[in-house]
């Protein structure tokens, strides 16, 4: 599965520390093995849901989610952050 970082998701993503983008790539790894994983908590954000196609969510830790798309071939990674990265 290929991803295609949008340029607000860069940006905030190299906010975060080294050790803490090392656990967004583990969890990255694991939405490909499984994105039903229950420590994802992968659900679709019901603001968005209208969107084409909808607008999902995993979370990263408790206070860390990011948003993303899924195409046919490829998966677009919209945001990364806290809630308030939400509508």
């Amino acid at each position: 599965m290929k991803f295609v970082y949008s340029h607000n998701f860069l940006k905030q993503y190299q906010r975060f520390p080294p050790h803490f983008r090392d656990i967004v790539e583990r969890k990255l790894r694991l939405f490909v093995a499984n994105r039903f994983h229950p420590s994802l908590r992968y659900k679709t954000v019901q603001a968005l849901k209208r969107d084409n196609p909808p607008v999902k969510e995993i979370s990263i830790s408790m206070g860390v989610r990011i948003t993303l798309q899924e195409f046919a071939d490829h998966v677009y990674l919209r945001n990364i952050g806290t809630h308030s990265i939400l509508p």
